[in-house]
């Protein structure tokens, strides 16, 4: 089973679209998954700074949801060093950036893919915890629920659950309830208030080859 999903990113309140986004997923029969994230500038943002993220996230479909085997980053091409690789056998992830290896808990999940093992989150209503791997450091993240939603997209309107985890930033994520519980937004605010946002242009499903 593969699909994918397209946004378009908006830099704060003023709704700015400054770049655009792709995520790609792959399962296949052998109990096995592939996420890729492209992030990019665009328009007058690609002028001035051209920026490319590529992001991707390997591991199993277990029975409670994804477990990821490895997480990998670049930016601009180039390996920007916020690789993380996790060693279930003995619950830890070694973090490229430093070299370090951290003890993790069950469940835990990289960057990438804590937006897609949401769908495996049981009572998400009632909030959840969950533990994050960004590349540069392990953190545990507190799932608070804002409640049901409704969201207009460019690629139409969801009916979705409101999704809130804060640590030094605040990630928030909407997910359809209508559509596998997929992320059809997403928020990211810093510590200084800057918030970028990416909102979903397109679903779909590769074309044969």
């Amino acid at each position: 089973m593969a699909g994918y999903i397209r946004f378009v990113i908006y830099k704060g309140s003023l709704g700015l679209q400054i770049g655009r986004a792709e995520h790609r997923w792959e399962f296949s029969g052998d109990g096995r998954y592939r996420l890729k994230a492209t992030t990019e500038t665009s328009g007058l943002a690609a002028l001035f700074k051209p920026i490319r993220m590529e992001t991707e996230s390997q591991g199993l479909l277990v029975a409670g949801g994804l477990q990821p085997e490895s997480y990998r980053s670049l930016k601009n091409g180039g390996d920007n060093n916020e690789n993380a690789d996790f060693d279930w056998s003995t619950a830890q992830v070694t973090l490229a950036r430093d070299g370090s290896v951290r003890p993790i808990a069950p469940g835990t999940q990289d960057i990438l893919s804590l937006n897609y093992q949401l769908a495996y989150l049981g009572k998400l209503a009632e909030g959840s915890e969950i533990g994050v791997v960004t590349g540069k450091k392990y953190e545990r993240y507190a799932i608070d629920s804002l409640g049901e939603e409704e969201i207009e997209t460019p690629a139409g309107r969801f009916r979705t659950l409101h999704l809130r985890a804060m640590t030094d930033n605040t990630t928030e994520i909407w997910i359809a309830l209508d559509r596998q519980y997929l992320p059809v937004k997403i928020r990211f605010t810093d510590r200084k208030g800057d918030s970028y946002e990416q909102v979903v242009s397109e679903i779909g499903t590769p074309s044969p080859n």
